[in-house]
């Protein structure tokens, strides 16, 4: 039995790979264990966060039995299935139903520009084949794909498209998206800086990279926001925003590898990124860890 896709936050979910890039199960686990523990409401498993997209499909399909198997239905696991090609996303979207997923997720097609009928019929058919609760991605800045309110809303025609994971900073596409129907669509922001931005205009919740890293914080933000407490999940976000600031300037231009690193400064076999995504170098990783350490940070995750 699927559970629900209702709201809430949850980790883009990364993948430890070790020095030759083999997957690490037992820090998988790890994390898996992690979130559950910090309260966090679902988890997306496969997405650009978890490098799915350097990944092939066998590995991709080995990190989504995993995380269903580790979760045992503890929370909502969302399979991300996407692919430039449509053969490659619906053998993953067959694959996700099969172990028990309790809902997809898909970027458009990328790389070849692909016009709106393209891009239906590439969602339509992973949709036949799953058969389960379906989020569309939007993150534009990778893809070079825009989902817009219209378009968007055009797309819930496709039988099992509940919503969508929108990351982009443009709210007020956002807002007429979440309008739509009287906010019938899921959606979920994608920009962890902008979770209580998104919550005022009527998000459902969030998926996000340093969720792996401040699940605490994010599900206070989300918590304090729903029981009417703006100030205090306003002044959670400011520190939230503090950090993903400095943990910026570090990142070039990937994020992975500087969350593995913090993640592996607070005790947990992270492991490392895979190729061509590169590890970051040690002054830097270090330089990093010294300033989050003098500004609190791993006190504020603790």
């Amino acid at each position: 039995m699927n559970m629900p896709i209702t709201g809430g936050v949850m980790p883009a979910f990364i993948t430890p790979f070790d020095e030759k890039g083999r997957m690490i199960d037992s820090g998988v686990q790890e994390l898996i264990e992690y979130h559950l523990e910090k309260g966090l409401d679902a988890f997306y498993v496969g997405g650009s966060t978890g490098e799915a997209m350097i990944m092939n499909s066998e590995d991709r399909m080995h990190i989504a039995e995993l995380s269903v198997s580790l979760v045992k239905g503890r929370a909502p696991v969302i399979v991300h299935v996407g692919a430039p090609d449509t053969e490659t996303a619906v053998k993953l979207a067959a694959h996700a139903k099969k172990i028990g997923a309790d809902a997809i997720s898909s970027v458009p097609p990328y790389y070849y520009k692909m016009s709106r009928e393209y891009i239906k019929e590439f969602y339509r058919a992973i949709s036949e084949t799953a058969g389960l609760p379906f989020l569309i991605y939007n993150i534009p800045q990778l893809t070079g794909v825009s989902i817009s309110s219209e378009f968007m809303i055009e797309m819930m025609e496709i039988p099992n498209i509940i919503g969508l994971k929108f990351t982009d900073t443009n709210l007020e596409e956002f807002r007429k998206i979440k309008a739509y129907d009287n906010g019938y669509i899921k959606a979920f922001i994608g920009y962890d800086a902008m979770l209580i931005c998104a919550l005022m205009m009527g998000a459902d919740g969030g998926i996000g990279s340093f969720y792996n890293i401040m699940p605490d914080a994010f599900s206070k933000v989300y918590d304090s926001f729903q029981a009417g407490k703006y100030e205090e999940a306003r002044d959670v976000q400011w520190r939230i925003n503090k950090y993903i600031a400095i943990i910026k300037k570090y990142i070039c231009p990937a994020n992975q590898p500087a969350i593995k690193a913090i993640l592996r400064e607070m005790g947990f076999n992270s492991g490392t990124t895979r190729g061509p995504i590169l590890p970051l170098k040690k002054d830097i990783e270090e330089a990093m860890i010294k300033e989050l350490k003098k500004e609190g940070f791993f006190e504020f995750v603790r």
